[in-house]
């Protein structure tokens, strides 16, 4: 059973450094550079490099709700006669904390359906000839509404990914509040 908390426990944190690091380099690394390129450069590496993030994000998301539910029940914490048992109930900290981060993972989950589903199909929209000047207007609006979106989004994504960690790591010390 050790064995298995510390496996559970490895791919965990591992998806989380990874979803962070990529928040990161997507915020501090990529984005930078992609204002300092020729728009129809920016606009392919942009491409590019979103299907990979997605990709990782979704991966990343997936693999920390399924270890964080295995920690629990590994430690004996869900599962049983009830569903939580303590301190994973609201009225420990440890618990108030879990649910807090389970919070956060659906706020990121929202997030990457947004920008998955709504806002990156509006970037990568390509015009077909013969369309009127009015349309391609409309279309580049919505290319750079979605855009300013996907920039909120991930910054936001940021941010809660830094709260995660921190909320993640006061787990050791029983919780946060």
């Amino acid at each position: 059973m050790e064995i298995m908390i510390l496996l559970t426990a490895f791919v965990h944190d591992l998806a989380v450094a990874t979803y962070f690091g990529g928040a990161v380099a997507m915020e501090f690394i990529l984005a930078p550079a992609q204002k300092s390129i020729p728009p129809a450069q920016a606009q392919v590496m942009g491409e590019k490099t979103s299907e990979r993030f997605l990709l990782m994000v979704w991966i990343s998301l997936f693999l920390i709700f399924v270890t964080g539910i295995l920690r629990l029940y590994f430690k004996g914490m869900i599962g049983g006669d009830t569903l939580f048992v303590a301190p994973l109930t609201l009225d420990y900290t440890y618990g108030r904390t879990v649910f807090a981060l389970f919070l956060v993972w659906v706020i990121l989950v929202i997030n990457g359906a947004l920008i998955t589903l709504v806002f990156r199909p509006r970037l990568t929209g390509k015009l077909t000839a013969g369309v009127s000047q009015n349309q391609a207007s409309n279309a580049r609006d919505s290319m750079m509404g979605a855009a300013t979106w996907i920039e909120w989004l991930t910054r936001i994504d940021l941010g809660l990914a830094i709260l995660a960690v921190l909320l993640g790591a006061s787990l050791l010390r029983g919780g946060l509040f």
